[in-house]
């Protein structure tokens, strides 16, 4: 009778076990492929922080709190006479649900605008990020501004913001 309870005994510590190690090994690979996914999210977040690290941002005198941000990006600076490609980026509020955006651009004395004057957002995802491509020509060396109004509806509120964009040109080289 005592070996056959050592031997019930030995089934019920070994399956036990087993289980166990079946349960452990469940939650190894569940935190293994949570902190893959992890590593992941942070490496897009890497990616894009490093995507962004040259933009610049619009000059507003708005709040810092407001529905909507605007930076932009030029690959080279303004030279008179030549045409310009400036990427405009529009950050929404993360947590604000919005219903339309609508950038209209107006460009300031001596600055040409070669593009879109107007680009509209209809139900964009919360959070979402926009880009726009924009084409402008300096007609005169100087201090010149881009300015951009942005409308956002969100429910039953409308809310303007207005931003400035900086461009200091220079005279073209013979």
């Amino acid at each position: 009778m005592a070996r056959w309870l050592m031997a019930l005994a030995g089934a019920a510590l070994m399956s036990g076990c087993g289980g166990g190690a079946e349960q452990a090994r469940a939650a190894h690979a569940a935190h293994s492929q949570a902190k893959a996914g992890a590593e992941r999210s942070a490496d897009e977040v890497a990616s894009a922080a490093a995507a962004e690290a040259d933009l610049v941002n619009a000059v507003s005198s708005a709040p810092a709190t407001t529905p909507v941000a605007l930076k932009f990006r030029m690959q080279e600076p303004p030279r008179v006479g030549h045409p310009l490609r400036l990427e405009l980026v529009l950050s929404q509020e993360p947590e604000l649900d919005i219903t339309s955006i609508v950038v209209s651009l107006l460009p300031g004395d001596g600055l040409v605008l070669q593009s879109d004057r107007t680009f509209e957002f209809r139900a964009p995802a919360v959070g979402a990020t926009h880009r726009m491509a924009v084409t402008v020509r300096a007609d005169q060396p100087g201090l010149l501004s881009l300015g951009a109004t942005i409308l956002v509806d969100s429910g039953n509120t409308s809310t303007a913001r207005i931003f400035m964009i900086p461009l200091i040109a220079m005279a073209a080289t013979p």
